[in-house]
């Protein structure tokens, strides 16, 4: 009868891969088989449904908790067999978050006949898988949401353990804040706000903001204290009661803050005899003088004196050429200024 069932699954596999929309229907009757009280039939069950979900033949969907609950099956093989399975399902994108609320709410049903310590076992495996932060927000409004529809205490929880394992920012902690409503009654149970009591310690290392997470704290803390008989007893008003007994003293100024405090008393002590600094006047540069003409610099510049005779004569020529030539020669380092002479008539032409 193992043979013959094996042999059934194998054939049930091929089938599938060769007509996949005349057989989906009956991937149930293979899910079923890995309850089956043979180990070889649960392996191969395994092995078929990898096969079939890796390649996209078969959808995944809440059946996956059955393939779940494998993981703590008391066979070794099938366990190994089990984790290699989800480790290859989480390199598909969002493949393991897409099934993980149908996986808890499966998997925490009491007529699914998993103990807590199965149930916490599978949960802290596959948690692993769940790194974004995105990811973690939206898990989160699920699960809160999932409170509403538990019928038994063991649900509350398995859902509040699952909550106590994701690592949460400040997103995720405003959802798990803003969505009290839904398990503010079941707070009450000494074993789910003993989970949230660790939610609230590891959200003060991960979480900046100590207001919401001190708001969270006091919220937790009255609706446990107080029973969560009436459905809007979480409020501001009623918990503004509790708000001195939890809240944590003030953070001791480092020494930057001191220094940065020191500097405002300084400042305004300072204020008071503060001084007007006296103006300093620059000199204001004037406008460049332009460039002086050329026909104003020969007004300005000063000619050799030149002796003219009295009287014009031939033996006065030469003296006359010679006071011209020493003329010319002092003019050139300065400027060379031509000046237009008559000369002279001599007597003799007249």
């Amino acid at each position: 009868a193992v043979v013959s069932t094996q042999s059934t699954g194998i054939l049930l596999h091929d089938l599938i891969i060769r007509f996949p929309n005349l057989l989906v229907n009956w991937t149930d009757k293979i899910y079923a088989r890995l309850r089956d009280s043979s180990s070889k039939v649960r392996s191969t069950t395994i092995r078929v449904l990898t096969n079939l979900i890796l390649n996209d033949m078969v959808k995944v969907k809440g059946q996956i908790s059955e393939l779940a609950s494998c993981l703590e099956d008391e066979d070794a093989h099938i366990r190994s067999l089990t984790k290699l399975f989800f480790t290859e399902l989480s390199k598909k994108t969002n493949a393991i978050y897409n099934v993980m609320a149908d996986i808890i709410s499966h998997l925490s049903d009491p007529d699914a006949g998993h103990s807590a310590h199965q149930f916490q076992s599978i949960m802290k495996y596959l948690f692993e898988f769940i790194e974004k932060d995105k990811q973690a927000e939206s898990l989160v409004e699920k699960l809160c949401h999932r409170f509403r529809a538990t019928r038994s205490d063991r649900q509350w929880h398995d859902l509040s353990f699952c909550l106590s394992l994701m690592s949460y920012n400040e997103k995720s902690l405003k959802k798990l804040l803003d969505n009290i409503i839904c398990y503010h009654d079941k707070l009450a149970d000494e074993q789910v706000f003993a989970n949230f009591t660790l939610i609230i310690e590891k959200a003060r290392k991960t979480v900046k903001t100590e207001e919401l997470v001190n708001d969270l704290e006091v919220k937790v803390r009255f609706c446990h204290d107080k029973g969560g008989d009436e459905e809007g007893s979480c409020t501001e008003e009623l918990a503004s009661q509790m708000k001195q007994l939890i809240m944590k003293p003030p953070v001791k100024p480092t020494k930057a803050r001191k220094g940065r405090k020191a500097t405002k008393t300084n400042e305004s002590d300072n204020e008071d005899n503060f001084v007007e600094p006296k103006k300093v006047l620059r000199p204001v540069r004037g406008k460049r003088k332009p460039p002086v003409s050329s026909e104003d610099s020969d007004d300005d510049l000063e000619l050799p004196e030149i002796q003219q005779p009295t009287s014009v004569s031939e033996d006065s020529d030469e003296d006359f050429e010679a006071s011209l030539r020493g003329a010319s020669s002092k003019t050139k380092n300065t400027k060379q200024v031509k000046t237009k002479t008559a000369p002279a008539r001599r007597s003799s032409r007249r």
